[in-house]
């Protein structure tokens, strides 16, 4: 998603033609795809949270000080949630803080839960360990509040799907974006602008697998190009060609669960990046950090059905995002996947970094999108796939002493292929 972002600010700069007056109608589109970036949120909004999540515990202990260990134990419960998404939303953040802490709650869950045999459960073991088990079984136990749900199995046989690439592996992918929207500004329709189709490359390489599956690989972003049709506005396409270009070269080191869900990822912006467009760079780094494809820990068989529900941060504004996914074929390693995505924000008050002291009543925000993807277990990037997604936006700007209400309605299709 923060490639569109990318698209957007760069689009912002082109000149404005007939398809770009008045001003409102640049500043829009920028707002826009800064709302739909899915980056981590900001360091202050991050403590913010964790602070928040922290008094969860706080309740929970007074709960369990005064005897009251069943109501101890569901706040206790909460607490591990919320704290198991703000590590999944936040990989980077304190990590020895956030273990430290989901450690301590895996033990005061199980102490709480009326089971002797749960409470001293597993309490010696090493740090790394216990941390697995808070994070990712245990979570996945939390019954209706897991990230990750099976909502049926499918049909027999069924396999455990897990990622499984050798050392050395490395896969070419090539990524195409289009992208249509239209603006209604107080009341009157801007004109329908098309930005021109990206095409964004890079390779990915395996560089370890650990004896838990952990796979750690190398993500290089070769080149980032641009092509416009007729629908384009005048001088778009070759105004977002330079900082664009700022992608060449970005790298990455990144580690990945067996399940296909991204731990960490530390990106490095080249050196000859636009520095007007570092942001951007930065917001997209962190949206990789965040990005998961996520695969269930029951085993599977054709026809089955999952999904993975998250909260999304960024830069203030809160999307609850739903993933549901269907195993459509399964022939050995390679599996083919159908999914749909469900966005939905809505009474917030949220602020554009590129814009200090411009803050926005975002009154709904709501995405729908299907699509289709081809796994292959032995890598860790899809074989092929495609996203189309429809998005709509409905808030109000100031503008001068006053405020404009503004809804923006947004098409965007992506495909991807491995070479």
């Amino acid at each position: 998603m923060n490639s569109i972002h990318l698209v957007a600010t760069a689009a912002a700069r082109a000149p404005h033609s007939q398809a770009f007056r008045p001003k409102a109608a640049s500043f829009g589109i920028l707002l826009l795809l800064w709302l739909l970036t899915l980056s981590v949120a900001r360091a202050d909004q991050q403590d913010d949270d964790y602070l928040r999540i922290y008094g969860i515990i706080d309740q929970a202990d007074a709960l369990s000080t005064s005897g009251k260990t069943s109501a101890a134990h569901a706040k206790y419960l909460e607490a591990q949630w919320e704290l198991t998404q703000f590590q999944r939303a936040n990989p980077n953040w304190n990590t020895r803080t956030v273990t430290f802490r989901l450690n301590s709650l895996a033990d005061k869950v199980a102490a709480t839960s009326g089971n002797p045999a749960a409470a001293g459960n597993d309490t010696s073991g090493s740090d790394s360990s216990r941390a697995s088990v808070s994070t990712g079984k245990k979570a996945v136990a939390l019954g209706s509040k897991s990230a990750v749900r099976l909502l049926g199995a499918g049909a027999e046989p069924r396999t455990l799907l897990r990622l499984h690439p050798a050392v050395g592996d490395q896969q070419a992918l090539a990524m195409t974006m289009k992208m249509a929207m239209a603006m209604k500004m107080a009341g009157k329709d801007m004109p329908a602008t098309s930005l021109p189709a990206m095409i964004m490359s890079m390779n990915v390489e395996v560089k370890e697998v650990a004896a838990d599956g952990e796979i750690t690989y190398e993500l290089v972003f070769n080149d980032v190009t641009v092509s416009a049709d007729a629908t384009t506005p005048p001088g778009v396409a070759e105004a977002m060609k330079a900082p664009l270009a700022s992608i060449r070269g970005m790298s990455g080191i990144g580690k990945m669960s067996d399940h296909g869900v991204v731990k960490s990822l530390e990106m490095k912006v080249p050196a000859t990046a636009d520095p007007q467009f570092a942001q951007s760079l930065d917001q997209m780094k962190e949206s990789f950090s965040s990005s998961t494809t996520p695969l269930p820990d029951e085993a599977v068989g054709p026809g089955a059905k999952w999904e993975y529900v998250t909260r999304v941060k960024t830069q203030g504004m809160t999307i609850d995002q739903t993933m549901t996914y269907e195993l459509v074929a399964i022939e050995g390693d390679r599996l083919t996947l159908r999914s749909t995505i469900l966005q939905n924000a809505a009474n917030q008050k949220i602020q554009n970094p590129s814009m200090p002291g411009l803050k926005v009543d975002l009154t709904k925000m709501s995405g729908v999108g299907t699509g289709n993807s081809t796994f292959d277990q032995t890598h860790i990037m899809p074989v092929t796939g495609n996203l189309a997604e429809k998005m709509e936006i409905i808030m109000s700007v100031p503008m001068g002493q006053q405020k404009q209400s503004m809804a923006m309605k947004m098409d965007m299709n992506i495909s991807f292929e491995t070479k």
